[in-house]
């Protein structure tokens, strides 16, 4: 497993998203939401394979409530988790607590807005919330999950944002084109990346696409192209182009069973890492790739 250090913080570049444990959730599962001891499986395979970092969210059913249970009297891990903004505004406080006991934990590494519209009407009050949050050590750091480059901007300005969750993936490559990831790294900002796979589009029978999504026939062919030139499998391509690009950067992945966790680990434990000629070609070819196809809420 390989590492990143930030502030002082080794954290797993590998990190566990969680919304399929309170959701039925991405394009390409059909498996459905697993039960707890099937979570239990997942987490302690994880945790022996060195994965320390996971990311919940209240918004995630009873997502929390079930890493908590799996997490439980195990060690030195680095639990984020989001409210939506107007929770937020409403009492952040009060919601901080309720994910903490859901988690079985006395303090949040990170907590993320799941949404950027505080962001947009910043004001001093949320400033004084941040900081209690902070001195009375239920959280370390905050941040908030963007969906474009304006998010993107405000929260880079705004000096109470540590930790920036962006989408970025070989059909979204906005990470590249609009410099987030320079930018992040510049002011001293972790930077969380999601939707590696597309919510599992990239798995996907090509020739059964829903009919909101067949535009998206032809840059999965070509990526099916790439992926049999570089002798690499869909998934560890997906994840060896982010992983190649975003060197500094953690990156979430999420897994429905056992099975899935185990291929996942050994993906990453034996990941190649794309050459610059490769990272160029795929930068290129994809770089036109409509938001209606990269952007799930237009699907």
């Amino acid at each position: 497993m390989r590492f990143i250090e930030y502030r002082g913080d080794k954290i797993s570049k590998l990190s566990l998203g969680t919304v399929q444990f309170g959701l039925d959730y991405g394009i390409a599962n059909s498996s459905g939401q697993p039960n707890q001891e099937d979570v239990n499986r997942i987490i302690e395979y994880l945790y022996k394979n060195k994965i320390n970092c996971f990311d919940t969210a209240q918004a995630y059913g009873n997502s929390e409530e079930v890493l908590g249970r799996a997490i439980k009297d195990k060690a030195e891990l680095f639990i984020i988790s989001k409210l939506k903004s107007d929770i937020f505004k409403k009492n952040a406080i009060k919601n901080v607590e309720q994910s903490l006991k859901n988690l079985n934990i006395s303090s949040l590494y990170a907590l993320l807005l799941h949404d950027s519209e505080l962001l947009f009407n910043w004001s001093d009050e949320y400033a004084v919330i941040i900081n209690k949050l902070k001195e009375s050590q239920r959280i370390k750091y905050f941040g908030v999950s963007i969906y474009n480059d304006i998010d993107f901007e405000l929260a880079l300005e705004n000096r109470y944002i540590e930790f920036i969750q962006i989408p970025f993936n070989i059909f979204d490559q906005r990470a590249i084109t609009q410099g987030w990831l320079e930018k992040a790294k510049k002011h001293n900002k972790l930077i969380f990346i999601r939707s590696i796979f597309l919510q599992g589009l990239f798995f996907i029978d090509r020739n059964n696409l829903p009919k909101n999504l067949e535009q998206a026939k032809e840059p999965l062919k070509l990526f099916d192209k790439y992926s049999k030139k570089l002798d690499m499998s869909i998934g560890e391509l997906a994840l060896s182009f982010v992983d190649s690009v975003a060197t500094d950067s953690l990156l979430l992945f999420g897994c429905d069973n056992i099975e899935q966790a185990k291929e996942d680990i050994l993906n990453y434990n034996q990941l190649k890492r794309l050459d610059g000629q490769s990272i160029a070609d795929i930068t290129k070819s994809f770089k036109d790739v409509d938001e209606s196809i990269y952007n799930p809420t237009k699907w």
